[in-house]
């Protein structure tokens, strides 16, 4: 019995209560960031990474981009870095593939809801402004998604991706199967149907403004067609790709026939809109169909009998975005859309004899291509074909799967570090937080268990001594005392517990405050208060005592 009431007093004591409830607060905040860490670490294979080396992965494109003398990094944490590029004109941001979502944060609308509580798919509101401010400062965006989380960030630019998978009767690749479709372009320069190719004023690998098979950037005399001049490996640069050092033939064309693998596809409607500076630069073929219900099959619509089939072609694949109109200022920001994410992996990007993938995939032009975009951003208002020494391509790798949990964990935490000192509505949030625990820290009350100072005992009346039970404790008001006594003595602790009884006597020369420290017994209230009375007045001077 006796056992029990001691097991319920530890039970029920304080020190108890305290340890159950920084437990319980430990607890929920574990649960809490286990829950989103599980929302966050997605399980799957790892894909599209600039730094992986598997068949679907970038690490070729970035080697070779890195070989022709391009600093090339990636982005762990958050678009909103881009604003800190000192010369956007020589950058390139890379996104190929959004494997997941974004942190929703609440945000002002400006419009008659107020507070949108849930962000966009992909990246937030600040991000995709972010990324905004880098094209309109002379930015250039290669964004390569298809079903993933990409959807905010192409309707910011007023395309919308379809979501369903884009199927091609006649165009796919044999060789592989009808999951790898064909798109091909003629003329990836004629922007619009009237305006002609652009090539010779937009992109330096093309231009020859005498027509004499050698570029301005390596002629001699750009204008006089009698004049060329020397090409040779060390001088041909980003336009590399278009050399053929064997026949010494430069490569003037300007069709694409692009491999992609299950690529999607963008809606009609926006697509191409020359009004807004964004153009359909390839499509898909009028066999093409887009498989709207997800059945991996085309379905042929009867309207009569109610069945919806799938939507038929051609549909915008590759779609191009310009500041200013067809990219022709050399200033110009650029946005190039790509309705499938995989364009750039390894296995089509070095397809070719000296591929390990050229028994099975076809001879391409997706590295073409996308040497094109990189010599267009970073060479146009240059004088050679070397990149100037700002250049830099960054690969977006914050939406990417890594290949541990504790490296999904870094990013996370790198990602919330950025986010929330970089976007106003989170560091709104964070000082609020702050504030809060802050205050309440303030005005939590110290518990005086712990706590014996000289300056804790003042005078209450007899109201407030039956109020407050602290100071009906003798114990602690005789602790109080002693402290008081050894601080006005300026005594270790060691020299106070060695203090003989008569000497303490002689320093308190109080008959009421000796006995109070010598006698154990009960005390009612009001003698309690007169004892307060004594120790508070006990070692003041009288200039103290007056005031």
């Amino acid at each position: 019995m006796a056992d029990s009431r001691v097991w319920m007093r530890r039970l029920t004591s304080r020190q108890t209560r305290r340890l159950a409830i920084t437990t319980a607060f430990w607890l929920m905040l574990g649960i809490l960031l286990f829950s989103i860490l599980q929302t966050y670490i997605i399980t799957g294979e790892k894909q599209q990474s600039a730094y992986g080396d598997d068949w679907n992965d970038l690490n070729g494109f970035r080697d070779e981009v890195s070989n022709l003398g391009i600093e090339t990094t990636a982005l762990i944490s958050s678009p909103l870095l881009l604003t800190e590029i000192d010369d956007p004109e020589q950058a390139i941001f890379v996104i190929s593939g959004v494997e997941r979502d974004t942190i929703s944060l609440p945000k002002f609308t400006g419009d008659e809801s107020i507070v949108d509580f849930r962000e966009a798919d992909g990246y937030t509101s600040s991000e995709i402004s972010a990324i905004r401010d880098f094209v309109d400062a002379g930015g250039t965006l290669l964004l390569m998604d298809d079903f993933g989380y990409s959807a905010s960030l192409a309707d910011e630019y007023g395309l919308t991706y379809s979501g369903h998978h884009l199927y091609d009767g006649e165009a796919w690749a044999r060789e592989l199967d009808f999951n790898f479709v064909w798109v091909n372009e003629t003329s990836a320069f004629n922007f619009t149907s009237t305006s002609g190719s652009v090539a010779m004023s937009m992109h330096p690998c093309l231009r020859d403004v005498d027509l004499d098979g050698v570029i301005d950037l390596l002629d001699d005399e750009p204008y006089d067609p009698n004049v060329g001049g020397v090409i040779t490996e060390q001088n041909v640069g980003l336009c590399a790709h278009r050399w053929d050092q064997e026949t010494g033939e430069w490569d003037f064309t300007e069709n694409y026939n692009l491999l992609t693998n299950s690529p999607s596809a963008f809606e009609k409607d926006g697509a191409f809109n020359p009004a807004e500076n964004r153009y359909a630069i390839s499509a898909s073929t009028l066999d093409s169909y887009l498989d709207t219900n997800d059945d991996g099959n085309l379905t042929v619509g009867f309207e009569a009998a109610g069945i919806a089939g799938d939507e038929q072609g051609p549909f915008a694949v590759y779609v191009r975005y310009c500041v200013d109109r067809m990219c022709l200022d050399s200033d110009s920001g650029r946005v190039h859309f790509v309705s499938d994410g995989s364009v750039l992996i390894n296995s089509l990007y070095s397809a070719g004899p000296d591929s390990p993938y050229a028994d099975s995939v076809p001879l391409n032009d997706n590295r073409k291509w996308a040497l094109d975009i990189i010599a267009e951003a970073l060479l146009l208002g240059n004088t050679s074909t070397d990149a100037g020494e700002e250049a830099i391509i960054i690969f977006d790798e914050s939406r990417h799967q890594q290949e541990t949990p504790m490296g999904d964990t870094y990013n996370l935490l790198y990602y919330i570090l950025v986010y929330f000192t970089n976007d106003w509505m989170a560091m709104l949030i964070l000082f609020l937080t702050l504030f809060i625990i802050l205050e309440a820290v303030l005005i939590r009350k110290d518990d005086p268990e712990d706590w014996r100072h000289v300056f804790r005992i003042i005078y209450y009346g007899f109201g407030d001594a039956r109020r407050y039970d602290y100071y009906q404790r003798p114990q602690k008001i005789r602790q109080v005392l002693l402290t008081r006594v050894r601080n006005l003595n300026t005594m270790s602790r060691e020299e106070f517990d060695a203090l003989p009884a008569a000497e303490l006597q002689r320093i308190v020369d109080d008959p009421v405050l000796v006995q109070f420290i010598f006698e154990d017994r009960r005390y009612k209230p009001d003698e309690l208060v007169g004892i307060i009375k004594r120790v508070k007045a006990w070692g003041q001077t009288t200039e103290e005592s007056d005031a």
